[in-house]
């Protein structure tokens, strides 16, 4: 039943899902509310090409909105503020891993459409 194959992808993944099965596939993290626009337009982007992601706009502190999508096993986190906003970039954090990395939104997305259109798990081939 569909069901059991649910269960059996939760158990499998530990709810940490790649990012192509992933209900939420990317979150924004603004690091003030001074960002939000920015990080509501490039989610918009995300959205007409189809992409699941939000942003996290409450009135948490930063660093909780990063616990949170943690704790939510969200695959892909992107922390935007105002070096990213100037450079058009995002610091992008992979669930589980420690390291941030600062790229164009353009290249992320690239490399985001190709993981999800080949079905890979990234977990296969990054082990920080």
């Amino acid at each position: 039943t569909h069901e059991r194959f649910v269960a059996f992808l939760i158990e499998h993944y530990g709810g940490a899902f790649p990012t192509w099965l992933a209900p939420v596939q990317v979150r924004f993290i603004p690091v003030a509310s001074a960002f939000n626009e920015y990080a509501f337009g490039l989610n918009q982007n995300l959205y007409d090409s189809l992409i699941r992601s939000e942003v996290d706009d409450s009135h948490d502190s930063f660093s909780k909105k990063i616990r949170n999508a943690a704790v939510e096993k969200i695959p892909n986190i992107l922390i935007v503020g105002e070096n990213e906003q100037a450079s058009q970039s995002v610091t992008w954090q992979r669930y589980g891993s420690k390291t941030r990395e600062s790229v164009s939104f353009e290249a992320f997305s690239s490399l985001l459409h190709e993981e999800i259109n080949k079905r890979l798990d990234w977990r296969d081939n990054d082990k920080n």
